[in-house]
């Protein structure tokens, strides 16, 4: 398994956006791309694949795949070349670009109201007409929405039914299997001891096993491919991602407020959100009976179309007294994305030798030569499948 591939196992739900200042446009590496040019290109796949849903097809309805490996399942086969031009669809899929950016742009002063989505819903052809015969009204008079509780409510709520005692636990190890799109089956580990050290170890073959480890202030990740230190922008990261995978799973933000009620399954969820910066924003879902924690979404405005992370949690059940859930889907607008964790095992108050989180004692420091490690936090799977699949300068769209 690649360090790029092994992010979705480790880091979850990244927020997207905040990208380094300094990352250049995916046009610097791409020179056939006429409409994302400004795109950065930890966006760039990210964005094709929500279009792609958007519209209910594959990549394939726009690029061509001259040589994909046939020992490899579709999604992981490669052998794109994105920059040729060869289907006329990818021609019209441009101009339909212009035309949303246009329509945000005069419309509603830049701002991301209209997508791809907002007239495709999952088809090719946007639908002209509601369906017949019409929806019925409702000719009485409508409720009015009932009273929210405030944040403290809600929040509280949440602590006394997670129940995590005061003491925390001194080590907690997690084992779940990892089931992901195209039959893949692989499992993942999670090791805790205190408050500063965490390791994740995920398996899935055929490739071969890859770690990212968290030590006080130090950090590193390795893969089969080698290892390489953590900047430290991304040991705040890995322990943000962290955070998913503890009793309590996130620090209560200053900001977050109460906006309304919503239905997660077919349950009611209090629905609480925090405006990260000016294109973020992160919801986390209640439940309104037992005050568990439900989903948890992360929504950035882009260019041209808004991205979506999103992490259910389920299963809820009760160990060392505490309420954990024991199902963790996660997805984004990839299909290769979808990530089904069951935990098979949580374990409190186990031994856990301290060479666990042992750093290595010379890893390499990051730099060009480390090329398959260059990016173990990126915030986007679709990137890395890219690099995995077509390290050329080819272009998208």
């Amino acid at each position: 398994m690649t360090t790029m591939m092994f992010v979705q196992a480790v880091s979850a739900m990244l927020a997207i956006a905040a990208q380094a200042p300094s990352e250049p446009p995916a046009a610097t590496r791409r020179p056939n791309l006429q409409v994302l040019t400004t795109v950065p290109e930890s966006q760039l796949f990210l964005m094709m694949n929500a279009i792609a849903d958007s519209l209910g097809v594959r990549c394939d309805y726009c690029h061509v795949r001259p040589s994909p490996d046939p020992t490899k399942t579709w999604y992981f086969a490669g052998g794109w070349a994105w920059d040729r031009d060869d289907k006329p669809p990818k021609g019209v899929a441009r101009e339909m670009m212009r035309m949303v950016m246009d329509i945000n742009t005069r419309q509603f002063g830049g701002r991301m109201v209209v997508t791809c989505y907002t007239c495709h819903r999952g088809a090719v052809a946007a639908d002209r007409l509601p369906p017949l015969p019409p929806r019925e009204y409702p000719t009485g008079t409508e409720p009015s929405a009932p009273a929210l509780p405030s944040t403290d409510q809600v929040w509280n709520a949440y602590v006394r039914a997670v129940a995590e005692p005061a003491r925390g636990f001194s080590t907690t190890v997690l084992t779940a299997t990892d089931d992901r799109n195209e039959g893949r089956r692989g499992t993942l580990e999670v090791v805790f001891k205190g408050t500063d050290r965490v390791r994740f170890t995920s398996r899935m073959p055929p490739d071969a096993p890859a770690s990212q480890t968290v030590n006080g202030e130090n950090g590193w990740v390795a893969s089969g491919t080698g290892s390489r230190a953590l900047r430290p922008e991304e040991i705040s990261r890995v322990r943000r991602a962290a955070l998913r995978y503890r009793p309590i799973k996130l620090d209560r933000p200053a900001n977050l407020r109460i906006v309304g009620v919503e239905r997660v399954g077919n349950r009611d969820a209090y629905a609480a959100v925090v405006e990260v910066d000016a294109r973020t924003k992160t919801m986390w879902f209640f439940d309104v009976e037992t005050g568990l924690l439900l989903r948890e979404r992360t929504t950035t405005e882009t260019a041209l179309v808004p991205l979506q992370e999103q992490i259910d949690y389920d299963d809820y059940r009760r160990v060392d007294g505490v309420m954990l859930p024991f199902v963790m889907r996660v997805s984004d607008g990839a299909p290769f994305d979808t990530s089904i964790r069951a935990f098979t095992s949580i374990k409190h108050d186990v031994d856990v030798d301290d060479s666990t989180f042992e750093i290595p004692a010379r890893p390499p420091a990051f730099g060009a030569a480390q090329d398959a490690l260059s990016e173990p936090l990126s915030r986007s799977i679709s990137k890395r499948e890219s690099a995995r699949r077509a390290r050329t300068p080819s272009a998208v769209r």
